[in-house]
C-alpha cells in the first residue's frame, strides 16, 4: 500500500512538472469549424484600424469557406499569419503567408493548412469582406490569423 502512495505521489509530480514545462495553451476558442477572427496583427496594416466587432464579421465571412485536415498530425496546433491585399471595392485580390510563418512551409502539413487559409480568403464566395466605410475606396493590407 505505501508503494502505491509512492508511486501516486511520484506521477503526481510529473504532472505537475510537465505542465510548468508547457507553454500556456489558453487562446481564442472559435465557433465550431475553427476559422480566422479577420487580424490581430496590427502592424502597419489596416487591421489595426478594425473593432473586434468588424474582425469578427471579417472572420465570420470567411469562415464559411475555410476547412483543415482536423485528422492531420498537430493539426490542433497550427495557426497560420496571412498578409491580404483588399482592394477599393473591400475584395480580397491577393493572399500570402506571412512572413513570420514562411520558414513553416517546408512542413507538409503546416503548407497544406496554410494553404486552406488561403483558399478560404480568396473564394469568390467569401472574398468579398464586410469591410467598414472607412476602409472602401482604396487598397489595404490586413492580417489574417487562422488556428483551429
Amino acid at each position: 500500500m505505501a508503494e502505491s502512495h509512492e508511486v501516486q505521489n511520484t506521477l503526481e509530480k510529473l504532472r505537475a512538472l510537465q505542465r510548468q514545462q508547457e507553454a500556456p495553451k489558453n487562446r481564442y476558442n472559435p465557433a465550431q469549424g475553427g476559422a480566422p477572427r479577420g487580424g490581430g496583427n496590427p502592424q502597419g496594416d489596416a487591421t489595426s484600424q478594425l473593432t473586434g466587432d468588424q474582425r469578427g464579421a471579417i472572420g465570420d465571412a470567411v469562415r464559411r469557406c475555410w476547412t483543415y485536415d482536423a485528422g492531420a498530425l498537430g493539426a490542433d496546433k497550427f495557426r497560420v499569419l496571412l498578409t491580404v491585399i483588399v482592394d477599393e471595392a473591400g475584395v480580397a485580390r491577393k493572399a500570402n503567408v506571412a512572413p513570420d510563418d514562411a520558414g513553416k512551409m517546408g512542413d507538409p502539413r503546416f503548407r497544406a493548412f496554410a494553404e486552406r487559409a488561403v483558399r478560404a480568403v480568396l473564394d469568390a464566395q467569401c472574398a468579398n469582406l464586410p469591410l467598414p466605410k472607412t476602409l472602401l475606396g482604396r487598397q489595404n493590407t490586413l492580417t489574417f490569423r487562422f488556428s483551429p
